[in-house]
């Protein structure tokens, strides 16, 4: 049985453990920040990653871990989010990360420029899209720009820290290759960008060997030296696959920082505002990130349960009696399926009898709601339902909520034994290949806890999600008019 050294970066925090099969020998969890500015701006420093990833080793080894006994390095990373390095590998800026909405007007500018239907042509080109974050530092930060030799993931930048080479992997790729697939057929489109294909690392398969560790690194990974690294994958594949979920017919979700959710499917589908990737042999997925779950609960918390642990705010707000009020969950804009900076969220339908309670199981309602209009707009379009979800990622640790999920969605909910999903998935990547992916999800799906849908709250949830769609579209004009405000009175 093979021994990883896996990470797991995320916004919030880094995760690195000793694995051992799908099971974690020792793990260390170091808490992250990603830094707001006032303008959509959301910025984490890539050298802080590299540091945190270095203490973990040296904490693991000072617990009683051999790092000289794994057999291999692998990981994974938040995706949507630029780390722009210079031809010596080095970070020229802080990373953009997946919520950074700051290249609008920059993207505006280009499409005055661009051919009439490319923003239809390319199909989610949005503030949100890496290419437009790649806009905005061309055109707000040229010093910066004239250094730039690679735009990275956050895991490929771990990864060249620890090998000295450029790669990601073809799964993480895809928007940008699809990108450049309709410019590069448009002259006049291409010209307007003033950006190229090479910008991007050479893409491998997230089973690929990248390199291996390097001799000339820090003390406390001097017994990684020669181990292989493997390419890994954004944290949204490496968690479904460590979850069970990559198999087609089924659905999967993600809650952490970030909050992500589709379907999985044997053939290539397409559904109105949702992404289509490949993500294996046999494996598509249809479907894309939303702006964050636990981050929205965090948030509803500090507010109406302050200083209270999450877990006994939730508890106390699922013992509330009657209906709490309708939760738009669209704090920060919201990309899948919208992909739209200006929308916000509301309450609807308050009353006097509505406590704190009330507003946060609200708030965990809407998240659900959410994951729900991605999981019908697949479904329509693949003309089948989706068998069950396997659900990962923090929130999927707490027993009433995976209830609620699977109540709201009317699906199962499989949640896996281990909570480290992204950690499982990545340490799969050793000694296997694509074509093994089914065998691995297989093996997950034997060990874990279901969660069944009430048929009781069906109808109450059928009449309350109707409710969620219809009021969207009255709040995404309202947000428009708003900002449109805004952006006058400022």
């Amino acid at each position: 049985m093979s021994r990883v050294l896996a990470y797991d970066l995320g916004g919030s925090s880094l995760r690195v453990a000793v694995v051992e099969g799908v099971s974690v020998r020792r793990m260390v969890r170091i808490p992250q920040t990603i830094d707001r500015g006032p303008g959509g701006e959301f910025e984490a420093d890539p050298n802080l990653w590299w540091s945190n990833f270095c203490a973990a080793c040296r904490q693991l080894q000072a617990e009683g871990e051999d790092l000289g006994q794994v057999d291999a390095v692998a990981g994974c990373g938040f995706t949507r989010t630029q780390v722009l390095v210079d031809r010596a590998g080095k970070a020229v800026h802080p990373a953009i990360t997946f919520q950074d909405s700051r290249g609008t007007r920059v993207l505006a500018s280009f499409l005055e420029r661009a051919p009439d239907d490319l923003a239809q042509r390319a199909d989610g080109l949005s503030p949100f899209h890496p290419i437009v974050r790649l806009l905005w530092v061309q055109a707000r930060r040229p010093e910066v720009w004239a250094r730039v030799d690679k735009v990275l993931e956050p895991k490929d930048f771990m990864n060249l820290r620890l090998t000295g080479r450029v790669r990601s992997d073809l799964v993480s790729q895809q928007v940008m290759s699809a990108f450049f697939d309709v410019i590069e057929a448009d002259p006049l489109a291409a010209r307007a960008l003033g950006i190229t294909r090479e910008i991007c690392p050479e893409p491998l398969s997230p089973f690929a060997e990248v390199g291996r560790v390097g001799g000339d690194l820090p003390e406390e990974l001097a017994a990684l030296a020669g181990k292989p690294v493997y390419c890994g994958s954004n944290d949204t594949w490496t968690c479904v696959l460590g979850s069970g979920g990559l198999n087609p017919g089924a659905a999967y979700g993600i809650s952490g920082t970030s909050d992500v959710f589709g379907v999985i499917t044997r053939e290539r589908y397409e559904a109105r505002q949702l992404l289509t990737v490949r993500w294996g042999p046999e494996q598509w997925q249809l479907g894309g990130p939303s702006q964050g779950a636990a981050t929205k609960l965090t948030w509803a918390r500090d507010r109406f349960f302050l200083g209270v642990p999450v877990e006994q705010a939730l508890a106390e707000s699922f013992a509330g009696a009657g209906d709490p009020p309708l939760f738009l969950p669209y704090l920060e804009g919201e990309r899948t399926p919208f992909w739209d900076p200006d929308l916000r969220g509301a309450f609807l339908g308050l009353n006097g009898t509505h406590d704190n309670a009330a507003l946060l199981r609200a708030v965990a309602e809407g998240l659900n709601f959410l994951s729900r209009l991605i999981l019908e707009r697949a479904e329509k379009a693949t003309g089948e339902q989706a068998a069950h979800v396997c659900f990962s990622g923090g929130l999927a640790n707490n027993a009433q909520l995976c209830q609620l999920k699977a109540d709201i969605l009317d699906r199962a909910i499989f949640v896996p034994r281990s909570p480290e999903s992204g950690l499982i998935g990545a340490a799969q990547l050793s000694g296997n290949s694509s074509s093994d992916i089914g065998r691995i999800t297989a093996s997950i799906l034997t060990d874990g806890t279901w969660y069944r849908p009430s048929a009781q709250r069906r109808d109450r949830y059928d009449t309350w999600f109707d409710l969620f769609k219809s009021s969207t579209e009255v709040v995404r004009d309202t947000s428009r008019r708003l900002a449109r405000a805004s952006s006058t009175r400022n």
